[in-house]
């Protein structure tokens, strides 16, 4: 015979999951690690939407998705420690130059003089958000 449960004994309390995070002053580079996974999530759904368009591979184009699926979701954990309109520059520079290079060492695409000014500005832009 199965026992009756007592309610008095069941707590009522709504229970809440908590994420551990880390202390303040690591927080800026647990963002920084945070925005560099999503640019890396995000430029690996960019390589296998490419790879979809050449060989015409609908499960390249499933995994391309469920890649920026969970970039976003880094992206908006990301924002509980950073202002958007930092987060923002720091996600597109570090999303551009990963981009870049992915772009030259894999599709053997030309990276010009203009191309590295502009990584190079954009990291230093990073530099300067972040002092």
């Amino acid at each position: 015979m199965v026992d009756a449960i007592d309610s008095k004994s069941i707590d009522r309390k709504v229970m809440r999951v908590q994420v551990s995070l880390p202390a303040h002053r690591n927080m800026k580079y647990f963002f920084i690690l945070l925005v560099i996974i999503v640019s890396i999530l995000e430029v690996i759904g960019d390589i296998l939407f490419k790879e979809w368009i050449i060989k015409n591979n609908k499960y390249l184009l499933i995994i391309g998705i469920i890649a920026y699926l969970a970039a976003t979701t880094f992206w908006a954990f990301s924002l509980k420690f950073q202002n958007l309109s930092k987060a923002v520059v720091i996600f597109g520079v570090l999303t551009v130059t990963i981009g870049v290079l992915v772009g030259v060492f894999l599709y053997k695409e030309p990276l010009t003089s203009v191309n590295i000014i502009g990584i190079i500005l954009g990291l230093v832009s990073i530099f300067l958000l972040e002092i």
